[in-house]
Formats: C-alpha cells, structure tokens, sequence
C-alpha cells in the first residue's frame, strides 16, 4: 500500500508541473474573453500517460531497445490522442503549439527515465564504497517537493495580472491536488527512514509508529482542507487586471530620420588593392591538401569509435542495472577470480591495541608463572605470585595493562 501511494503521488507531482507549463505560457498571449484556456488545460493533463507508461517499463523493460520501443508506441499514442483531443477544442496555432509541447515533455519524460536507469549502476557502486561526499543526482520526476508550491503560486498571480481566469483556477486546482500528494510522499519517506532506524535502536511496534505518524498527518491534512476551501469559495470574488493595457507603444517619425540619411560614395574595393600589391595568390600545395584531408578522416574515425564506445557502454549500463525481474543487482565478480579468492587462505586478524596489551601481559606472566592465575586475583597479585614486583618493565607494563583492561575506549 506504500508503495502504491508513494508511485501515485510521484505520478501527480510529475503531471502537475508538465502540464500548466503551455497554459502559463498561452496567457502571455490570450485575450479576453478565451474560452480556450479551460480545456487547453485539461489536454495537457494527458501528459500523465507517457509519465505511467515510461515508469511502468523502466522497471520491467530489460534491454535498452525493449525500453526505446516502448518509448516510442508510448510516444505515438500520446500524440494520437492529443491530436484527437486538441481538435475538437481548436484550430490553427494552438494546436500546433500544443503538440509541440506535447511531443516534447514526452520525449523528455522518457530520456529521464532513461537516464535515471543508466545512473543506478553507479548509485551502487558509490553506496558500496561508502563515500560521504557523493550524493545521487535528484530526479525531478520522482521528487515531489513543498517548493514546487511557488511555481503554481507565480503561475496563478500572472494569470491574475493577465486577465485569465481559466488559468487561475487551473493553478489553484494544482496545487490544491498537488500539496496533499506531497505531503503523502514526504510522511512515506520519512516513516520509511524511521522505521529503518527502529530497527537497530528503540525497537518499537511499527503499528505505534504509523499510529502516531498518521494521527500527525490527518491534522496536517484537516489544517489544508480548511485553507483549501477557503480558497475555493473565494475564487468567484477575485479582482483581474491585465497589465498589457497599461503599456503604451512608443511611436516614432521614421519619415524624419531617413531623410538626413546620406548614402555615402563606396570606396576602393581592399581585396582588389591587395592583389595590386601583392600579386595573384600562389595555389595551396598538394601535400598540406592531402595532409589536412588526412586529419579530417582521423578526426571523423575518433569522434565515430569514441560514439560507438558512449553508445557501448550505455547499453550494457543499462542491460546491467536491473536483472530479468527488472529489480536492482550489484555486478558480480567473474567465477574464476570468485574461485580464486575462495581457495586463498584467510590472514590473521589484526589486533587492535587492547587486544596487543592483553596478550603481551598474558605472555610475560606465562614466562615466570608455572600454575594458572586463580580468577579472585587482581593483577598486583599475579604479578607478586610471578615474582615482577620489583621488575620496572612489568610495572610499566601493568599500568598498561589496567588502562587497557579497565580504561573507557575512546
């Protein structure tokens, strides 16, 4: 059920942003009244398909053309459909503009994916070397962020100051929808952290902890409920402008200033007078021809090896990074040197400095005591059963050995 909420609120966080980026941008130019606006909107909400369709098949998809070909039946039906949709809204630029838009975020969407699969061979590899200063790039797709809040925010106040009231709902809409899908993705994530952390502290039963976290978002949630409606009740009462009208074009007497224009008496041509005094050029020598030519070829193999190479290695990174269920794997180690490294004979565990004190006393006392140390006796009475009270070694040794044996570790 987690999981399925968190992908959820991942598919809403992505759909959000993609689709009020063409309205915000139609504002710039509608005027009103625009009856376009409203359902241009509720088209560019088909973005949400490539979004599930591309996730779905990274996660499944094994090889990279698999994947790729996936992209593209995806990729045609979005646009089928946003064609179908766009048509009985309206015709001319809009349309063209709105498929445009369209046919991009998809091609965008599927490369992320894309490159969110090729960069999880290398999350392992920096997890498995354990390296504080590196940290994972941040997938915008799969991130939903408070932040993202702004955004419709700046979306809904150009709308209002543009005289688009389509616009404005469709930005209030947004993040009325996408505050909760955030809010759900950010207590996952962090009862998910805690539980992990739970294991290895406090031991607490998971049903007090999601007890207690579930308590803490309903109020969360009542609290946004109450701002929510407040702000859809008052949406009939707002105050549009648009700024457009207060810009006054500046005008000017072009009649005026192309009449002091002179044109001016062209003058000697500076190639002919440098042939004048130099002479007719000498033709290019055929060895620099032939040398030049001879560049070129080996810069066009080494761009072409160094994009086979890139194209290489790509497809096995991606080939790599999930096994034929589609879930994660770390890179084995080939089955000779596997083998190898088995037959080898374990080294000796290296002590630490406790460890070497206790074990140098122990043999010292061996050395000049027969019978074992009875366990009642302290290590003054084993030194004086050993004969080494009056040794300076051993009781620089004992002290070593106190410290060691009954010292805080630091």
């Amino acid at each position: 059920m987690r999981n399925a909420v968190k992908k959820i609120s991942e598919w809403t966080h992505a759909t959000l942003i993609l689709a009020i980026i063409l309205p915000a941008v139609y504002t710039l130019g509608a005027r009103q009244p625009d009856p376009i606006s409203r359902p241009l909107y509720l088209c560019c909400l088909l973005i949400a398909l490539p979004i599930i369709l591309s996730d779905l098949a990274i996660e499944r998809c094994r090889g990279l053309l698999t994947y790729l070909a996936v992209g593209a039946l995806s990729l045609a039906a979005t646009a089928a459909l946003g064609r179908m949709l766009i048509s009985s809204v309206s015709d001319g630029s809009v349309s063209g503009f709105y498929m445009v838009f369209l046919i991009i975020e998809t091609g965008m969407v599927i490369t992320g994916r894309a490159v969110e699969r090729l960069h999880r061979k290398r999350s392992d590899e920096e997890a498995l070397r354990a390296d504080p200063s590196w940290h994972p790039a941040p997938d915008t797709l799969r991130t939903p962020s408070f932040a993202v809040l702004i955004l419709f925010g700046v979306v809904y106040a150009l709308a209002l100051n543009l005289n688009n009231s389509a616009v404005c709902d469709a930005a209030l809409f947004s993040a009325v929808l996408y505050a909760p899908a955030a809010l759900l993705h950010r207590y996952i994530c962090e009862t998910e952290t805690y539980l992990s952390l739970n294991k290895r502290t406090g031991n607490l039963p998971s049903r007090r902890i999601y007890g207690i976290g579930s308590g803490m978002l309903a109020i969360f949630l009542l609290l946004f409920l109450f701002v929510a409606l407040t702000a859809l009740m008052t949406a009939s009462g707002r105050t549009y402008r648009d700024v457009r009208d207060s810009l006054t074009p500046i005008s000017f007497d072009y009649s005026q200033l192309t009449g002091e224009l002179q044109l001016e008496s062209p003058g000697e041509d500076p190639a002919q007078a440098l042939i004048e005094q130099f002479g007719e050029p000498r033709p290019t020598p055929q060895w620099l021809i032939t040398l030049s030519k001879i560049m070129e070829a080996a810069i066009l193999a080494a761009v072409a090896a160094a994009l086979l190479k890139v194209i290489f290695s790509t497809f096995r990174a991606f080939r790599e990074a999930a096994d034929e269920n589609g879930d994660l794997v770390e890179e084995l180690q080939e089955t000779e040197r596997a083998v190898r490294v088995k037959k080898s004979p374990a080294g000796p565990r290296r002590l630490s400095e406790r460890e070497r004190i206790r074990k140098e006393y122990r043999k010292t006392i061996r050395r000049h005591r027969k019978d074992t140390p009875a366990r009642h006796e302290s290590p003054a009475e084993i030194e004086q059963n050993a004969g080494l009270t009056d040794d300076a070694d051993t009781q620089t040794l004992h002290d070593r050995y106190e410290l060691a044996r009954y010292g805080r570790e630091n």
